[in-house]
């Protein structure tokens, strides 16, 4: 089972991770990216994520099958939010489910430091004193 996709709204990451369950699976990691303050020394008031939609949506179907091929997983989730996220809220949701736990952790490791680098998604910090984006490159 895979689940991808861009959200405007808050992320409901029980009902999310759920739907990637499986009883033939003894490993399940989540990784759940949220906002937070300080960064880097300053005061954020919150992100705002903005996204090539199509392209980023394709990218993280790819990567969820990438993830089921090189590490055996039988589940993918790859979810992030668009829009302006709250201090405290979810950007980015990501968990693999495999029969075993090593592979689930090594899975859902590389999906969030592969997705964080190469899908169309860019962030913009708001701080009290200006603002900033990152990961512009991707």
């Amino acid at each position: 089972m895979i689940v991808t996709g861009l959200s405007e709204q808050p992320l409901d990451v029980a009902t999310l991770v759920a739907k990637i369950r499986s009883d033939d699976c003894g490993g399940l990691v989540v990784f759940e990216g949220t906002t937070r303050s300080p960064s880097d020394g300053r005061i954020v008031l919150r992100l705002e994520y903005e996204a090539w939609e199509d392209r980023a949506e394709t990218q993280l179907r790819a990567l969820a099958e990438e993830a089921m091929q090189r590490f055996g997983a039988r589940g993918v989730l790859a979810v992030h939010r668009t829009g302006v996220v709250p201090i405290g809220e979810t950007s980015v949701v990501v968990a693999c489910a495999t029969p075993h736990r090593g592979e689930a952790f090594e899975a859902t490791r590389w999906l969030i430091d592969t997705l964080k680098g190469t899908v169309a998604v860019w962030k913009k910090e708001v701080f009290e004193d200006g603002e900033a984006w990152t990961n512009a490159d991707v």
